[in-house]
């Protein structure tokens, strides 16, 4: 049996610099990347089973940069408001950079674990639905 260890769970952390500002790029931890994932699902809609509507995907990279981002204290969050002020080309860097040290790129099977997720979740809810007809 293979051993997987992690003997340094300190998060990787970058610096960044925006402006005359100084902040500090911080891997997704657990929370963060559970806000994240239940912001993102929130945006589709399904109905039998098929994507019907995608709404407001553009706010889950405001909001994941905003959870990753901290002050150059590294204890103060930058709010979703000073993100969503910047220029696309600065919060959209800082967004493919946290997915990245955060191992969060999409691959084929990414997705399809997802839609697996997905169908399954709207099989018991079909379910659910069936048995209150009933």
């Amino acid at each position: 049996m293979s051993e997987i260890r992690f003997d340094d769970i300190t998060p990787i952390e970058e610096p960044v610099f925006i402006g005359k500002e100084k902040y500090i790029l911080r891997e997704t931890s657990g929370s963060a990347r559970v806000i994240y994932d239940n912001a993102r699902l929130a945006c589709y809609e399904y109905q039998e089973g098929k994507l019907v509507k995608v709404h407001d995907i553009a706010n889950v990279e405001i909001l994941l940069v905003s959870l990753c981002l901290f002050m150059e204290d590294g204890l103060t969050p930058v709010s979703e408001l000073t993100v969503k002020n910047w220029p696309g080309r600065i919060y959209k860097t800082l967004y493919d950079r946290i997915r990245e040290i955060s191992g969060m790129t999409e691959t084929a099977e990414n997705l399809e674990e997802q839609i697996k997720l997905l169908q399954k979740q709207l099989a018991e809810f079909k379910s659910k639905e069936e048995t209150l007809k009933n």
